[in-house]
């Protein structure tokens, strides 16, 4: 068995294809998810809201939002699949596939339940992660969006 070379990364500019060799641990967007309804009558609403990096452009092919709550869930959904256990709801934003520049947002609602009316009413997001599905961007900058 060989011993182990650490890898190197080549940069050509001359070239039109390649390999994203960014981690996507959020290296490409940040995330907040501030209280938007505190009370809808059974859940409290946040809103996820994103930015993207001027420094990274790429295709995103999906987007995942972990959040983490002050208290424990006994429901959480979204118009994205949704899925929740303990005091975390992670959130998958599928086919997002453009092609991302500098300021690019993009918005969407999180509604969350705690065991009764008070704690549901006071659940805060106590830490937002966001991963990213990326993809080489081969189309010239990805100008057409795909």
């Amino acid at each position: 068995m060989k011993s182990y070379e650490k890898p190197i990364v080549v940069v050509n500019d001359g070239l039109s294809e390649g390999v994203y060799a960014a981690s996507g641990t959020g290296d490409c967007w940040t995330v907040v998810a501030p209280s938007v309804q505190d009370w809808n009558g059974s859940h409290h609403v946040f809103e996820i809201q994103c930015v993207h990096s001027d420094a990274v452009e790429h295709i995103s092919s999906a987007s995942t939002v972990v959040l983490t709550f002050n208290n424990d869930l006994t429901d959480a959904y979204s118009e994205f699949e949704c899925t929740f256990s303990g005091n975390t709801a992670t959130i998958k934003r599928e086919l997002h596939a453009n092609a991302y520049k500098s300021g690019d947002t993009m918005t969407y609602k999180v509604w969350a339940k705690a065991a009764d009316e008070a704690t549901t009413k006071a659940l805060a997001v106590t830490d937002a992660t966001i991963s990213c599905t990326k993809t080489v961007n081969v189309q010239g900058n990805g100008g057409d969006g795909n």
